[in-house]
């Protein structure tokens, strides 16, 4: 009989590590929400890795270690990054981890599955499709936030696939302009905590970008005033495009914010794809408040 630890992104960014003996009947669970817990208070769930084992203590015990890794290990062992679990380990980042070498997991000579058919995460936060606007040319799409001053929020967008079947705007002269949604580009939403006003910035991968401030869903949408312009970095390989962008806030945004990330994603041949942290129900609509599931801390909280 055989036996899997697996490993699920969850909404919110969190992790969650568990072990049994039917792989595919478990995540039907999760997937579904059946399971009483973390994963169903925190759906969707994504299944990212996972690895088979002889016997059930094996598994359970794969499944203790890899609760005790730091995020940046767990990340590395989805990515199947050998060199920088070892790193970690031997940095001792990671309490009670293993000694890994190169192509080793701590788990014996075993070499994990590549999970091919489900998207792979790079790192930070993971946005998924809208289930009526699948990708196939995608295999993930990440993004990492953090606010280095009181006025500023820095935004990496990692998409990892086959970019060559990607419709990517070609370099332009920065400029504020509107309807970048139309096709390939990243975005963002951000309003205070328990409030409904809040502003939406969108970055084309040409470095483009727009502004808007909004007082509900959808309603009183205006232009909003800047007084300096997004910073846009893209950089580009035939499997990844990141897009480094920097937003300079209004004042109130020092509170502690919900955040919605989303990116519109144009096929070559012209399909589009919407992908965001979760999706409410019907069409695809960026300012649900369901979308709005990332938080920002006050800043200088702990």
């Amino acid at each position: 009989m055989t036996f899997w630890a697996y490993m699920l992104h969850c909404r919110g960014g969190y992790f969650y590590v568990g072990h049994t003996d039917n792989l595919e009947h478990r995540l039907a669970q999760h997937d579904a929400g059946t399971i009483a817990g973390f994963t169903q208070d925190h759906l969707p769930v994504k299944y990212v890795w996972s690895q088979d084992f002889p016997t059930r203590i094996e598994a359970l015990e794969a499944e203790r270690r890899i609760k005790g890794w730091s995020k940046a290990k767990k990340m590395a062992l989805i990515r199947g990054d050998w060199d920088e679990i070892s790193s970690l380990a031997k940095n001792r980042q990671d309490k009670g981890s293993p000694s890994t070498g190169s192509g080793q997991t701590g788990f014996g000579e075993r070499t994990p599955l590549q999970n091919t058919a489900r998207p792979e995460p790079v790192e930070g936060l993971f946005l998924i499709p809208h289930p009526d606007t699948p990708c196939a040319a995608i295999t993930a799409i990440s993004v990492e936030v953090s606010q280095p001053t009181a006025d500023q929020l820095a935004l990496r967008y990692t998409v990892t696939g086959d970019i060559g079947a990607l419709f990517v705007p070609p370099r332009k002269a920065p400029a504020r302009i509107n309807d970048l949604w139309k096709t390939t580009c990243f975005e963002v939403f951000i309003r205070p905590e328990n409030g409904t006003a809040y502003h939406e910035f969108n970055f084309s991968p040409d470095t483009r970008w727009a502004a808007f401030a909004l007082e509900g869903h959808r309603t009183g949408s205006r232009d909003h005033v800047v007084h300096r312009a997004p910073e846009i970095v893209m950089t580009q390989t035939p499997t990844t495009l990141i897009a480094d962008c920097r937003v300079h806030l209004p004042e109130r945004y020092t509170t502690a914010c919900a955040l919605g990330l989303t990116m519109v994603v144009e096929a070559a041949d012209g399909a589009i794809s919407y992908w965001a942290l979760a999706h409410g129900a019907g069409a695809p609509d960026f300012h649900d408040a369901n979308c709005f599931t990332a938080r920002l801390p006050a800043f200088g909280a702990a």
